[in-house]
């Protein structure tokens, strides 16, 4: 009897209760989807900075700069002043950095299983086998 009644007061009062948690999630999720735009529109305004550094060296290379000329060019960006040849070079360094991240992240639709943890362990274990093996390769009596 004393169980059920203190169920049933338990109950009550987490329903009467107003949890400021519950409001608090939304906060975060509505400033967390500002944050995500705003970086989306930095990164929007990045590549058209991009393209139209592009597009600069481009038309300088058409109307007959020197290479040397055109590593030199540079504009003002945000009251900064940038090196148009530098500013590219670094962004494709970048972009190849971000490639190579993607390519070690593999996106799986599903869960992994503990087959899939142990198909990689031993996908791994060949390959370590695989090397060491190229490595202890004997020519005559000279080591590989």
């Amino acid at each position: 009897m004393h169980r059920t009644f203190f169920l049933l007061v338990m109950f009550f009062s987490f329903i009467s209760l107003d949890f400021p948690l519950l409001t608090n999630k939304k906060i975060f999720s509505q400033s967390y989807l500002e944050n995500n735009e705003k970086e989306v529109k930095a990164e929007r305004d990045r590549q058209k900075f991009v393209k139209e550094m592009q597009a600069l060296l481009e038309a300088a290379k058409k109307s007959g700069f020197s290479e040397k000329q055109i590593r030199e060019i540079s504009v003002t960006n945000e009251g900064k002043p940038v090196n148009v040849w530098d500013f590219l070079e670094q962004e494709k360094l970048r972009q190849k950095k971000e490639s190579l991240a993607k390519k070690k992240i593999v996106i799986r639709e599903r869960y992994l299983s503990v087959m899939d943890i142990i198909n990689e362990l031993e996908s791994s274990e060949t390959r370590k086998l695989d090397t060491l093996k190229d490595k202890s390769i004997f020519m005559g009596t000279e080591e590989k």
